[in-house]
């Protein structure tokens, strides 16, 4: 199935922003209030039966973070990649992982790394950092064994 063709199918459905074809992958950025529902009807009405990662960008000028979910269908073999824009100052978005349980790790991983709040997450406990390392994928982190690059 096209890019196009996966849109078509899909946009009934599913409360999408913006897309854009990436790589011949579509990829939807959607409202943070639909993260939940779109994540499930991709996987229960389109077949979606596999994530295959979940990750987030720092993006300081635009203010947000941006959450990105990556799913795969076995049966049809297309891709589509979620992304939602998060606000930068209070990150929230409702965790995926009763509906994909590989989003555990990922989102904790995210919201250790990036300060991410996941409503819902089944186990939000710490499982990467020290306790005095707070979000340092985050462009703005700040340690004291912090050393920056070396411009070039």
């Amino acid at each position: 199935m096209t890019t196009q063709e996966l849109l078509e199918k899909i946009k009934g459905k599913i409360q999408i922003t913006e897309s854009k074809e990436d790589l011949g992958v579509l990829n939807v950025i959607i409202g943070k209030g639909g993260l939940k529902n779109t994540i499930a009807c991709l996987k229960n009405d389109y077949g979606f039966d596999h994530m295959n990662f979940m990750t987030a960008i720092d993006r300081p000028a635009e203010s947000c973070i941006e959450v990105i979910y990556r799913l795969y269908s076995n049966e049809t073999k297309d891709s589509i990649v979620i992304r939602v824009k998060l606000d930068r100052a209070e990150p929230k978005a409702d965790s995926v992982a009763e509906i994909f349980r590989t989003a555990d790790w990922h989102e904790r991983e995210a919201a250790e790394m990036f300060g991410i709040e996941f409503t819902g997450h089944p186990d939000p406990r710490r499982f990467l950092l020290d306790e005095g390392i707070i979000n340092p994928l985050r462009k703005d982190f700040t340690h004291p064994d912090f050393k920056p690059m070396p411009k070039v």
